[in-house]
């Protein structure tokens, strides 16, 4: 992760869930129910790990959904950011929802070879300084025939939803409803040049099979899975 990202990602740590919520236009709740329903595999009992959990909306979420489907999953957030960090477990006090978080690395994971049935990130990929040493890690300590959840924005395919997405993020800025104007722009800015097609290409040459790709509305989130 770079000096910039980094920085950024210590700055808006109180406020990220705000600037999530506000730059999706509140539906990111529904992107994380997505990724959530596709971190459900058919064994009852098994062991997650949530790369760049952030402040761990996406961990809280799947352990809910698990813990509705009488599932016992192991779920471990991982995250580069001490300041994120130090969110997710805040959060994890009051919630009590069995997560543990731990610092770590996405291009050099400290996890053994075959550790875990699910590996999910959000919002992640966009942040990741090689792409290709992302892939290769995630599947290094997912088991044989172990699923990847990978969710991020990028931009729209559609015309129309491209200007109205940025339509919106330009009223949104200018109100001011942004609190961290540093940290917005470079989410606009890493959205508007992620190529999603391009990383599919990469897990496909990084060996994951059964790669699916479904675009979330309203067309700026998008879903990747696949398996080891």
């Amino acid at each position: 992760m770079s000096e910039r990202v980094s920085s950024i990602f210590a700055e808006v740590s109180e406020s990220y869930d705000m600037v999530n919520s506000i730059s999706s236009l509140g539906v990111i709740i529904l992107w994380r129910m997505s990724a959530a329903n596709e971190a459900m595999i058919e064994k009852d009992k098994y062991a997650l790990l949530d790369i760049a959990t952030g402040t761990g909306d996406l961990s809280f979420e799947i352990a809910k959904k698990a813990n509705r489907l009488q599932k016992d999953i192991s779920i471990t957030g991982m995250d580069f950011s001490p300041n994120m960090l130090k969110v997710a477990k805040k959060k994890e006090e009051s919630r009590k929802a069995g997560i543990k978080f731990e610092h770590g690395d996405a291009m050099k994971l400290k996890y053994k070879d075959n550790s875990f049935d699910v590996v999910t990130s959000s919002f992640a990929l966009r942040n990741v300084d090689d792409l290709n040493k992302f892939a290769s890690e995630a599947k290094r300590v997912l088991k044989k025939g172990g699923k990847f959840v990978f969710m991020d924005m990028a931009r729209p395919s559609s015309s129309i939803e491209r200007l109205f997405l940025n339509s919106y993020w330009a009223a949104v800025s200018w109100i001011g409803f942004i609190e961290s104007k540093n940290a917005f722009d470079w989410l606009v800015e890493s959205v508007n040049r992620f190529d999603k097609e391009a990383f599919v290409k990469i897990l496909k040459k990084t060996g994951f099979k059964n790669i699916k790709m479904r675009n979330l509305f309203p067309g700026s989130s998008f879903i990747v899975t696949g398996n080891k």
